[in-house]
């Protein structure tokens, strides 16, 4: 059986030749010799508290368009990206939105992110034969719905066997947890109830808290009279910052972790975060990949700061996921462009176990319920903005680095 390594090497090379020959057939025109460009809509948080998110998204996204772009197109397909603001999470915004990029832009692919937003639009995708791609969100409502598919490795896949790793390493029987109270923050809060069902753990203590918000004081005090040892966070950006920050002021010196790391939220805890442990995504910049490499660095050179596992997601969405799929259906004499194609050949290709390559070191497949199998890991967080793996994530088990 080829390995994933070499069957990533041969699509990888394939790929480069199919740019070349297209190069090389082209008119020297944007639409790759008079193919119809591709209208691909992304619903971002470009505004509101979880702007860092729509920031490194949308970067993420536009340099995947520009290389797809600068060789020719897939398949002659060139993207051309229209990006509108769901206001951090606002459903009625993201609606609007998605109305504006399905009935204006034409666009047949989404590109979504935070839960509530994603689970809004899906009925609209499944109408209109759009495929919807999630590569943020985390929610329970992400799974198992027609059109949508997460290549983001979602709390339900990763919190339970954190939580039972760290009870099980730390002795911890008290658990608390400090979660946005959205469809993203409760879907995390049973997931910490499931590992703890498993570690033999118990929660003393449930907090939710709205999108955002900057003081925690309250929850926290409730948390700490609740005299917990271990101390999980289903909440996402800069509010897990401020958590660390203020429950380490607070003098909970308990062990922290959570499914949740960026630099924003690192910058805003300081020294804080020493400690913190996260499981997620596995994408290192500093690989030696070469995709993972070449993507860093043009990312690097182009905005100034290095790319985190978001920016990454939604590359791999554009620059992998839907050439792959637009090849598929030209080969079936199929339009990419046309409504329910790319949805049709997404499935099938779910259903084919296809490998769709990647910038996280491997290759990635989907599950039938719309998750991603990817490489994912858990990661200590210092003081200084920086975090390194200690453990990966295999199959539902966490192994520790040289175990």
């Amino acid at each position: 059986m080829m390995s994933r390594r070499a069957s990533r090497t041969r699509w990888a090379v394939a790929g480069a030749a199919v740019a070349l020959v297209l190069a090389g057939c082209g008119d020297g025109g944007g639409t790759g010799g008079g193919a119809e460009p591709l209208q691909v809509g992304a619903l971002f948080a470009m505004t509101g508290e979880g702007s860092f998110y729509g920031d490194v998204m949308s970067k993420g996204s536009q340099v995947a368009v520009d290389q797809v772009n600068a060789g020719g197109g897939a398949e002659g397909h060139t993207f051309e990206l229209q990006v509108e603001d769901h206001r951090s999470g606002n459903v009625d915004a993201a609606v609007s939105a998605a109305r504006k990029l399905l009935n204006v832009d034409g666009a047949t692919v989404l590109l979504s992110s935070f839960t509530a937003p994603t689970v809004a639009v899906q009925p609209m995708a499944v109408d209109q034969g759009v495929l919807l791609l999630n590569g943020g969100g985390v929610g329970d409502d992400l799974v198992g719905v027609a059109n949508l598919y997460n290549n983001r490795m979602l709390g339900k896949q990763l919190l339970p066997s954190l939580v039972s790793w760290t009870a099980q390493q730390s002795g911890a029987q008290r658990v608390a947890t400090i979660f946005w109270n959205d469809a993203a923050g409760t879907s995390d809060n049973e997931a910490v109830k499931e590992g703890c069902r498993t570690a033999g753990c118990q929660v003393v203590a449930e907090e939710p808290h709205e999108v955002g918000a900057t003081d925690y004081a309250t929850q926290l005090a409730r948390i700490r009279s609740a005299d917990p040892d271990l101390l999980v966070i289903g909440s996402y950006g800069n509010d897990v910052g401020y958590i660390i920050q203020q429950a380490r002021r607070l003098g909970m010196m308990v062990p922290i972790i959570g499914n949740e790391w960026t630099p924003d939220a690192a910058a805003v805890a300081g020294a804080a975060m020493e400690g913190y442990v996260a499981i997620i995504d596995r994408f290192d910049p500093a690989a030696s990949d070469p995709e993972g490499a070449a993507f860093a660095q043009e990312y690097q050179q182009r905005f100034g700061v290095a790319p985190e596992f978001y920016a990454a997601n939604y590359y791999d969405l554009l620059r992998f996921v839907l050439p792959d799929l637009i090849a598929m259906a030209t080969r079936a004499g199929q339009d990419p462009t046309q409504p329910g194609v790319l949805a049709d050949q997404m499935a099938a290709a779910v259903a084919q176990g296809h490998e769709f390559g990647t910038v996280y070191g491997e290759t990635m497949t989907f599950n039938p319920d719309g998750t991603v199998e990817k490489p994912a890991a858990v990661f200590a967080a210092d003081g200084a903005g920086r975090i390194t793996p200690i453990a990966s994530f295999d199959d539902g088990r966490i192994v520790p680095a040289g175990g």
